[in-house]
């Protein structure tokens, strides 16, 4: 690096620092009515002014130094700061920050003429009037401001060098860190077995024991006669304790081994996690430059106030967050912020304000970015949806207002516009629906919420890393579940008697709070659990969804445990009730699921977290799911339990087959291509040539995606043909459906 690009790096930091302050004391003036600390002001222009000329950014030093003029003016009463004057600043600032950004970053020119016009009229006052005599007194600075950031020399001398790596190498590196948690956890597994073969060998000593008493007796009568039995008994004896033994040190050695690859594994996996976390400004400081560009091709001025870049996150959940945050800015934009002269008609400040705030709640980074415009034009998204047919008659003339959830669930459907006409910006209505797909992807949640006082607030959560995250598992109906950990509230037990009636809905009550109680699996779409007995113990997981409470009947907790979690969209899940697949230690998958995507919509019906024990449970139909992947097998049986269906699982053709021949009756048979015995054609074959089998479907679900595969299935009587490479729950579920 050049000395001017550390010059041009170091004046980055310090331009941003001025510009804050700058912003944040007119800001603070307009909220309260006091003046702001004009000298301050005044010098943070004035040290702008000399930066820029010590970096050769003759633009930048002209804008401040006119800025530097223009308060000197108003510190002597010969100008207001009145909106504006302020609006004129404010454009400055912007502009000065788009010209620095053009300068380490590149981009578009930056016009200039129109802001040194504004400001040269501003300080020879034909802009504005006379300072207000309420304001006209400079205040002095006040003892309590805290005072700007200092660099600390000590600090910045013992820096440790940097080094630069590829991206690409990092990543593998991180793969290599998620994928040793796991083996170390399986450790855990081989420690119980060798437990457990401590604790049979302690019974067969035990036994042993009380045996070589009996035997003792006999081998001496036998040693009298000559026989000589018992050399052979001490001998066994001493090699059967030698076999404790060194069991009990290959426990002992594994528990140690397993300890020190925990700490080692762990701290490994720690320093991946913290090598990737960067700070938000990072990868999202040049958003308020973006916006303001945005603004300005739609006529309208913005001014972006960018909080909370201190926070720090994966690196590439950072980077991947960028597109979605654009897309919601145009959106408000296009959508939410009025013209100038609207803004003033409405007794608004002409600037409107787009504010995007990040912060860390838990393991989550929260980014919140909020418009003070029009806010969500009700009636227009009602009568869209109307003409879509996304919502009925009856529900468009009910007196009710739809609850906000409800309605804004419209504005992520692709194609979905209010607008009149299609612009650059906006009117083909994808921006929201490209946006939650992308937030769904790093495993997060997006939704939309009115803004206090006024405008439309857009709160987006994802993991602070995706390269592991804390999950609690539960056991729902032989299945094991997992729950993001930033999701849960508590775990508790509680009796059933505890729970009272709410409004058609069973409630408990957990400190101050009163929650509703509902059975996950019910919530799943599974069957829910008969009614406990009143003195049983129910257990309950208590989640959160933005500001909402929901208590979780489960049948057991499981364990708690960091993993690394694989994406829906990388298995074929619903990415909005599932956030992706976990492994677990025998290899076998556990759905992660996605809490906010699950939790029912206010004012909707919960399903019962229990049904009468009398209750008949109505017949569902039976599915034969045949693959020789525990992992898809798995899959699909979790996907099609929680649609309500009853699976039965088969590692090959000729075990699908046997269990068929043999009467088990079914409604229908998902089956793979390629399996060891028997394939997925010989299966079908197998099938239709049988008069009492021949009326069952089959669906070939396989990674065999060439037209002659699909001909070949389709011409020995597969009545669907599902290529795994494009794979679609949705498209599978909708075959069954047709099917059944």
């Amino acid at each position: 690096m050049d000395i001017r690009q550390r010059l041009l790096a170091a004046f980055d930091l310090e331009h941003k620092e001025h510009l804050a302050a700058i912003r944040t004391a007119l800001r603070e003036a307009e909220a309260t009515g006091d003046a702001p600390d004009l000298v301050d002001i005044h010098r943070r222009a004035h040290s702008l002014k000399g930066a820029a000329r010590a970096v050769d950014l003759p633009e930048v030093e002209a804008i401040s130094h006119r800025l530097e003029a223009a308060f000197i003016a108003v510190q002597k009463g010969g100008i207001a700061l009145d909106p504006v004057t302020v609006g004129v600043v404010r454009r400055s600032l912007d502009a000065i920050e788009d010209l620095v950004g053009w300068s380490l970053q590149g981009g578009g020119e930056v016009e200039t003429a129109g802001v040194l016009a504004d400001l040269d009229a501003l300080a020879a006052g034909r802009i504005g009037g006379p300072i207000p005599a309420a304001i006209s007194a400079v205040p002095t600075r006040n003892p309590e401001r805290r005072p700007a950031r200092q660099r600390d020399g000590a600090t910045e001398a013992d820096t440790a060098a940097l080094v630069r790596i590829a991206a690409q190498g990092l990543e593998r590196l991180s793969e290599t860190a998620s994928a040793l948690l796991p083996e170390v956890e399986a450790q855990a597994g081989l420690g119980e077995q060798l437990r457990a073969m401590r604790q049979e060998w302690r019974a067969l000593d035990r036994a042993w024991r009380h045996l070589r008493v009996q035997i003792g007796r006999g081998a001496a009568a036998d040693a009298l006669d000559g026989r000589g039995a018992l050399p052979a008994l001490m001998a066994f004896e001493r090699r059967f304790r030698a076999l404790g033994g060194a069991l009990d040190t290959a426990h002992r050695s594994h528990d140690r081994l397993l300890w020190s690859m925990r700490r080692w594994g762990g701290g490994f996996q720690q320093d991946m996690r913290r090598l990737r976390m960067l700070p938000a400004e990072n990868q999202l400081s040049g958003l308020g430059r973006m916006v303001r560009d945005i603004s300005r091709t739609e006529g309208k001025e913005v001014e972006v106030d960018v909080r909370g870049l201190e926070v720090e996150a994966d690196r590439a959940v950072l980077q991947r967050l960028k597109d979605p945050i654009l897309h919601i800015a145009r959106n408000a934009i296009s959508h939410g912020i009025e013209t100038p002269a609207e803004r003033l008609a409405l007794g608004k400040r002409p600037a409107a304000r787009v504010t995007i705030a990040a912060s860390v709640e838990g393991a989550r980074l929260r980014l919140r970015i909020e418009d003070d415009g029009r806010g969500l034009d009700r009636a227009a998204i009602l009568r869209k949806a109307a003409e879509r047919g996304l919502i009925d008659a009856d529900e468009l003339s009910s007196t009710d207002e739809l609850p906000l959830e409800r309605l804004t669930e419209f504005l992520f459907h692709p194609g979905f516009s209010t607008a009149s006409h299609t612009t650059e910006l906006a009117g083909r209505g994808m921006g929201l629906a490209i946006a939650r797909r992308e937030v769904e992807r790093l495993q997060g949640n997006l939704t939309i919420a009115d803004r206090p006082g006024g405008g439309t607030a857009v709160i987006i959560e994802v993991p602070l890393s995706l390269l592991s995250q804390r999950l609690v598992f539960v056991a729902v109906q032989d299945q094991i579940l997992a729950i993001p950990s930033a999701d849960v509230v508590r775990l508790r037990t509680a009796a059933a008697e505890t729970l009272f009636s709410g409004v058609g809905t069973p409630m408990i009550r957990i400190g101050e709070e009163e929650i509703a109680v509902t059975s996950l699996a019910a919530l799943l779409g599974m069957e829910a659990p008969v009614v406990p007995s009143a003195e049983r113990g129910l257990s309950l997981v208590v989640v959160r969804a933005a500001d909402r409470r929901l208590a979780l009947a489960v049948d057991r907790f499981i364990a708690t445990r960091e993993t690394v979690v694989t994406a829906a969209e990388e298995t074929g899940l619903d990415a909005g009730r599932y956030l992706g697949t976990v492994l677990m230690d025998d290899g076998g998958p556990a759905l992660v699921l996605n809490i906010p995507g699950l939790m029912p919509l206010p004012g909707s019906t919960l399903p019962a977290p229990a049904r009468p024990a009398e209750e008949v449970t109505p017949d569902r139909a039976h599915i034969l799911v045949v693959d020789d992947s525990i992992t898809t097998r798995t899959l699909e049986k979790s996907i099609l339990e929680a649609h309500g269906y009853r699976v039965t699982l088969c590692v090959d053709g000729r075990e699908a087959l046997e269990r068929l021949s043999e009467g088990m009756e079914v409604g229908l048979i998902i089956s793979d291509v390629e399996m060891p015995r028997m394939d997925g054609f010989a299966l079908l074959q197998a099938v239709k040539a049988d008069k009492r089998l021949a009326e069952i479907p089959v669906i070939l679900v396989t990674s065999r995606a060439s037209d002659e595969d699909r001909e070949r299935g389709l011409r020995l009587g597969a009545d669907a043909y599902i290529v795994k490479t494009r794979f679609d729950q949705n498209e599978l579920l909708a075959g069954i459906r047709r099917l059944l």
